[in-house]
């Protein structure tokens, strides 16, 4: 036993000390990052590794402030010396160090472990990569960066929640990362490398497949960006800054204020709900609150977006029979209508077979399905 607690105090210095040579090629290799059923719980897994690994140190900046944030190791066996957390400028840098006597994984595929953020929500923007280090049996290897995903939840079409999100129900996101809508405009645009493209944004690539309808939404004035030089693609969308968007489209309408306690004179989103609410665009919680800073599901968005095109005396009356979803039963009974003529009218398309209706929508997804409705509904 103390013959192994050696081994595995070597395999942790060798990791905090950057380990040895250069790390083998890691153009396949990604970090997975999946939102548990319990806010503020991602579980963490390493995919398409080509090695025995018997040390990891893993290192990923995530947006917010998670002080209390803690790691767990899936493996029984593992040794973990530390987690390290530094929060700094609403930025939280983590650093997990996993070490083990006998190999970690059985194969290419395996959980790293649970990470918990201390706090009874999610992170509102996935990394895009993180910097890792893997240790064979002789304590030799060294760092990559890697690229993270979410658990598989990509959506090409633009109306599914890769992450998140969450960023569809996965992964997940909660703190407001993003700066208010109208609070701050990107730089111009920048010119695209090799593709004569205008990109926007440094985190909304060519190849992505919302980067027209962000393009979209920024240059109708309905989405800024979250900085300066980001959009936030994963990031999730709040009931207030979509009522926001809204309100936008409709030249900024006067309106009596809502009868909502939580909607406070002076907030960005307060003449927005005091017109969608006075609209019948929106009807809050219970009737008292409203709730605007908690992020929008997908079947509050269709229920929103639906009133809206009913306001705009738009017709409503084609519904989709919802029969393609394996999950349409979970559908709330207030918003049915309003998701059947989402996919009716192809707002939504659905995530691998499922609507995810309770999913919480990204900005990514927000855009596509503001452009679907400008180009192809209010036409």
């Amino acid at each position: 036993m103390r013959k192994q607690n050696v081994l595995a105090l070597l395999l942790a210095l060798a990791l905090l000390a950057g380990a040895g040579p250069a790390a083998r090629a890691a153009s396949r290799m990604e970090l997975v990052w999946e939102n548990s059923n319990q806010a503020g719980k991602i579980y963490l897994d390493l995919r398409a590794v080509d090695q025995s690994v018997y040390g990891v140190q893993l290192e990923l900046t995530l947006d917010g402030s998670y002080p209390d944030c803690v790691f767990t190791p899936d493996s029984q066996r593992a040794y973990s010396p530390d987690c390290t957390v530094d929060v700094r400028q609403r930025q939280t840098n983590i650093v997990i160090y996993l070490t083990d006597t006998e190999s970690l994984n059985s194969r290419a595929d395996f959980a790293l472990g649970t990470l918990d953020l201390g706090v009874r929500e999610t992170v509102r923007t996935l990394p895009d990569s993180a910097r890792i280090t893997l240790l064979d049996q002789k304590l030799t290897g060294g760092a990559a960066r890697i690229p993270v995903t979410a658990a598989g939840r990509t959506d090409q079409t633009g109306s599914g929640n890769p992450g998140g999100g969450q960023t569809g129900s996965k992964p997940g996101t909660s703190q407001d990362t993003g700066t208010r809508p109208g609070n701050t405009d990107p730089l111009p645009p920048d010119e695209g490398q090799g593709s004569g493209t205008l990109l926007l944004f440094s985190d909304v690539r060519e190849q992505d497949w919302f980067r027209e309808a962000v393009q979209y939404v920024y240059h109708k004035g309905m989405m800024n960006g979250t900085s300066e030089s980001t959009f936030a693609p994963y990031a999730t969308t709040t009931r207030g800054m979509i009522v926001t968007i809204l309100h936008r489209l409709e030249d900024s309408p006067a309106a009596a204020p809502a009868a909502f306690a939580d909607v406070a004179a002076g907030e960005y989103y307060a003449a927005p709900v005091a017109w969608a609410s006075a609209s019948g665009i929106v009807t809050g919680y219970s009737g008292s609150v409203f709730k605007p800073n908690d992020p929008i599901t997908r079947e509050q968005l269709a229920a929103i977006l639906y009133r809206y095109a009913q306001y705009k005396g738009v017709d409503v009356s084609r519904k989709n029979d919802l029969l393609q979803f394996d999950d349409r039963a979970s559908v709330s009974a207030y918003a049915v209508d309003a998701v059947s003529w989402a996919v009716d009218a192809g707002l939504v398309t659905g995530i691998d077979g499922r609507l995810e209706p309770a999913g919480y929508a990204n900005r990514a997804q927000v855009a596509t399905i503001l452009m679907r409705l400008c180009e192809n509904v209010m036409k």
